[in-house]
């Protein structure tokens, strides 16, 4: 009770400062509470996956149905109507209205992209806006500049648009306020922390490289590759032998550079003697996370020997 009360309070001084500009006063970025470790969450509405995406992040909704894991796979915890839900709940509602707060904006277009390139700064966008080809962000070699976006409407990207980071900017550092739903288009590629007033739809393997948090409506993917934060690079896990074994036998895993199995290990090479799906996550200094993984097969011993790939 004290936390959220703690919360409201400074969301409430920080609702009284007005914005100077970035020459003045550069806003802090928002305090995601308990939900920052979700890289997909709706606090009401359903979640729905389709066909084969890959989430490196935490997963859930707080009131809603939950659907499509499997075939997509999570690498990360999911939480469906649970105390880590209920939780993040009120913290993204407190974010929201802290971005939503912040004054003195520079006002712009609706029409983003076609090679646009915008340095660090609050952005007014007064209506439902779209972003269209490329649309770089240049924190001209500031790697804590921020960039909000306050867009009042919906949003959407066209087919393979892409939000480019330059100059040393970070993905911790970008935020977009959509008080609307949110749909990334066709094979486009988006950057950035989104806390929306809608639903959220990732088209046809669209990419998000950031979150996308809603306070009000569905989330649904189609065969999309999601990760929170920026682009670690993964690890490339490799096999030393069939991955399908009988009992008693083993294989050996390698691969890691500088990850964590799903072991806990941190070593190059695992020897698996058990069923599993089993990966490496890598991370950044942003706590972002990129993660490869491979199944792993161990069949009991009667008529194992029978099968071509193991046996004695």
């Amino acid at each position: 009770m004290f936390k959220k009360l703690q919360q409201a309070l400074t969301a409430l001084v920080l609702f009284s400062m007005p914005f100077m500009g970035f020459g003045q006063l550069q806003p802090p970025p928002p305090d995601l509470g308990d939900a920052a470790g979700f890289v997909l969450f709706t606090s009401v509405g359903a979640f729905i996956n389709n066909d084969n995406s890959v989430v490196t992040g935490d997963i859930g909704t707080d009131m809603g149905a939950f659907s499509g894991f499997p075939p997509g796979t999570v690498i990360g915890a999911t939480h469906v109507e649970d105390l880590a839900s209920a939780l993040a709940e009120p913290d993204l509602l407190a974010a929201y209205m802290y971005l939503d707060g912040i004054l003195g904006g520079t006002t712009i277009g609706v029409g983003l992209g076609t090679g646009q390139t915008l340095t660090p700064d609050v952005y007014i966008l007064g209506s439902a806006a779209t972003l269209n080809g490329v649309l770089n962000l240049d924190a001209e070699g500031d790697p804590g500049a921020i960039f909000i976006f306050q867009i009042d409407g919906a949003f959407s990207t066209t087919s393979g648009s892409s939000v480019v980071l330059m100059g040393g900017a970070s993905l911790c550092n970008v935020y977009w306020q959509i008080n609307g739903a949110v749909a990334l288009g066709d094979g486009s590629v988006f950057r950035g922390t989104i806390l929306s007033a809608g639903a959220i739809t990732l088209l046809e393997s669209a990419d998000l490289f950031g979150q996308a948090l809603t306070k009000a409506g569905q989330i649904e993917l189609h065969n999309n590759i999601v990760t929170i934060g920026s682009e670690p690079t993964a690890s490339i896990i490799t096999a030393s032998g069939p991955t399908s074994v009988c009992v008693g036998e083993s294989v050996t895993l390698s691969g890691n550079v500088g990850g964590v199995w799903s072991t806990g290990e941190v070593t190059p090479s695992i020897v698996v003697t058990t069923s599993g799906d089993y990966f490496v996550t890598n991370m950044d200094a942003c706590g972002s996370a990129d993660s490869n993984h491979i199944q792993v097969t161990v069949a009991q011993a009667v008529g194992c020997g029978d099968f071509p790939w193991g046996g004695g």
